[in-house]
């Protein structure tokens, strides 16, 4: 760029593309808003070129010193010489030609870095993509002066087809400023409609021709000509695997023929490819499902296994599915597929009805990973043979919760037995989380007239914090973290500090109200009917007393209680109302408290508000001569 016409046309194709793209849509644009740095010193740029040990490209020579010294540029911009200095922080051989070419393999790159060579060498970071993704330029060798884009941990490498910086720049310039939909820049061919459509015409490969068809996508809109090439040339790609974005341009034009299309497709036994057309089809999702439901059902065992977990989906929202119509497919599923079926099955309508399904699964002990998804998927019933089933796993690992903290990682077999044992940790700690739901199930089951109330979680550092997880203390007194909350919050915001002042505090409490509202609660879900709880300390209470988040028997040491309200909660045990024999006034409203006759121990009770409890044993009530309402 070594003329002043030339960065005239370039500063006026930045204005444009400034202007096109004014709210900074594409791709990185908000970074560097279509905004130069100055243009860089002549001495710092030999200074630069000395330190490299090479002269630039001329190209980019020229842009740094006409035009700017980085700034606007594809992805997040262009670096300034200081911020490639700050990237550069390998050799670059000028004299040896690079490893990256047009042709390399990754392979041969990862064997490169393997070996600690610099397969970087030869190259200039000139840019950012996000995260590890870089824009470098060839400084030797026979394509010096192209741009080449990389992932650093060498998953991808990628060489633009312009033959050098400027014309892949003005090329970014020119599709900014026309407003194309330019997606990962330089991946689609440059070029208008009528070239893109020469290019299908004139290739030799299936490859290119795809290629053609995709870069027709950077147009906002298809031109009338365009339209009939896509209809005249789709019947040459309907008995052929691999169709491109051919899919979502026949939609685009003309969704009658897109539908066809699939069919035609279906009807050439490609059945894989379909569905996955149809999971993400740009249509009329549930008018398809409905159309193709019959179809897919047909064809499910001869479809491969990782397409299950989207065709099922289709057939769901299409008309339903029934474990019993799938659950043949597990045999033939493996590994991570299978597991990901396994939740798929979990989440039909109709899996609490099959709980025979997964009581052989949570049988299984060497695959590990089986076992886990079978916990994850397994409905959550009040069911006495799931529950003993999930005893028996925790009963399988009685170890599982033991740490291995010296590791020789060259020994094969501590490898081994520390993986395990982290596989095996996984699966207890499941268990033990899908017992308590089983549990809960059985203790505040859902009634369709009531609202449900709510289950009490915490996260699980302050369970860790709160010393929680740690097997109750012998002879230790469990406090429930929300009884605490409650006490706290009688007392002003503090706690009592011993356990003498606790025993105390509980002795003489007179009135106790358990309710939920932002001093307690966290985080509501009230879609599931779950809140987690504030911790109600930073440590652990006094020996003996220690917290539990299902133990509400600290209530029955309250021996001098009158007033007793709960409510929207749901309480693991009831059974501490029996010892509260000073008890006036009691409120369990909307909670799971049942059995009536549990009052029939409280011989001064005078009042009870039982209303939205879902109640056996009413008629106690009336024999008490209570003031109640329900």
């Amino acid at each position: 760029m070594s003329n002043k016409f030339l960065l005239a046309e370039l500063q006026t194709l930045l204005e444009q593309a400034r202007q096109s793209d004014a709210e900074y849509k594409q791709f990185g644009a908000a970074t560097h808003k279509y905004q130069l740095n100055p243009p860089a010193a002549l001495a710092d740029v030999e200074a630069f070129e000395q330190q490299l040990g090479c002269t630039l490209p001329e190209a980019y020579r020229s842009f740094l010193l006409q035009a700017g010294n980085g700034g606007a540029g594809p992805f997040y911009g262009l670096f300034s010489l200081e911020q490639m200095q700050g990237w550069l922080d390998w050799p670059v051989e000028p004299t040896e030609t690079p490893y990256l070419q047009p042709d390399v393999k990754i392979d041969d790159l990862c064997y490169l870095q393997d070996n600690d060579y610099s397969w970087q060498r030869g190259c200039l970071p000139i840019g950012s993509q996000g995260d590890t993704f870089f824009t470098y330029l060839l400084l030797a060798g026979p394509h010096r002066g192209r741009v080449v884009y990389v992932e650093y941990e060498l998953s991808w490498v990628f060489f633009p087809r312009e033959p050098d910086f400027l014309v892949w720049y003005t090329r970014w310039l020119r599709e900014v400023a026309a407003g194309y939909n330019i997606g990962w820049f330089g991946l689609r061919l440059d070029g208008d409609e009528a070239a893109l459509r020469q290019h299908y015409t004139q290739a030799d490969s299936a490859a290119e021709k795809l290629l053609a068809l995709d870069s027709l996508k950077k147009f906002p809109a298809l031109s009338p000509t365009s339209q009939d090439f896509i209809r005249q040339i789709a019947p040459d790609w309907q008995s052929k695997t691999e169709t491109g974005c051919l899919t979502e341009l026949l939609y685009q034009i003309d969704p009658e023929q897109y539908e066809q299309f699939l069919a035609a497709r279906w009807q050439a036994g490609i059945y894989d490819k379909v569905i996955y057309e149809l999971y993400h089809t740009p249509g009329d999702k549930q008018a398809l499902a409905n159309r193709w439901y019959e179809r897919i059902l047909a064809k499910l065992p001869d479809i491969e296994t990782k397409t299950y977990c989207i065709a099922l989906p289709i057939l769901h929202k299409g008309g339903g599915i029934k474990l019993e119509q799938v659950a043949f497919l597990l045999d033939k599923a493996q590994g991570r597929e299978k597991y990901d079926l396994l939740l798929t099955f979990g989440r039909l309508p109709d899996a609490a009805a099959h709980l025979d399904f997964w009581l052989p699964l949570l049988a299984e002990r060497e695959d590990l990973d089986l076992l886990l998804y079978a916990l994850l998927s397994v409905p959550r019933l009040n069911n006495a043979q799931l529950r003993e089933a999930l005893l028996q796993v925790q009963a399988a690992f009685p170890y599982a919760q033991e740490q291995i903290y010296h590791i020789d990682y060259q020994n094969p077999e501590q490898m081994a037995l520390s993986k395990r044992r982290s596989q095996e940790q996984k699966v207890y700690r499941t268990a033990c989380t899908v017992l308590r739901d089983v549990v809960h199930e059985a203790v505040n089951p859902k009634v369709a007239w009531l609202p449900r109330p709510y289950r009490l979680e915490m996260r699980q550092h302050d369970i860790h914090d709160l010393g929680m997880d740690l097997p109750a203390p012998p002879d230790g007194i469990p406090l429930h973290p929300l009884i605490a909350l409650a006490i706290r919050q009688e007392m002003g915001g503090r706690l009592p500090s011993t356990a003498w002042d606790w025993a105390k505090k509980i002795r003489q409490l007179k009135k106790l109200r358990i309710r939920l509202s932002d001093n307690t609660v966290l985080g509501w879900d009230d879609e599931q009917r779950r809140v987690t709880l504030r911790p109600p300390d930073e440590h652990f209470p006094p020996t003996p007393y220690y917290y539990d988040l299902h133990d509400w028997s600290a209530i029955s040491q309250m021996s001098s209680l009158r007033d007793l309200a709960i409510t929207t909660i749901a309480v693991d045990d009831f059974s501490f109302l029996q010892h509260c024999q000073e008890l006036r006034t009691l409120s369990l409203y909307n909670t799971n408290f049942t059995d009536c006759r549990l009052l029939l121990n409280l011989p001064k009770l005078k009042k009870v508000d039982l209303g939205l409890c879902r109640l056996t044993h009413t008629e106690v009530l009336d024999s008490m001569h209570l003031e109640y309402e329900l």
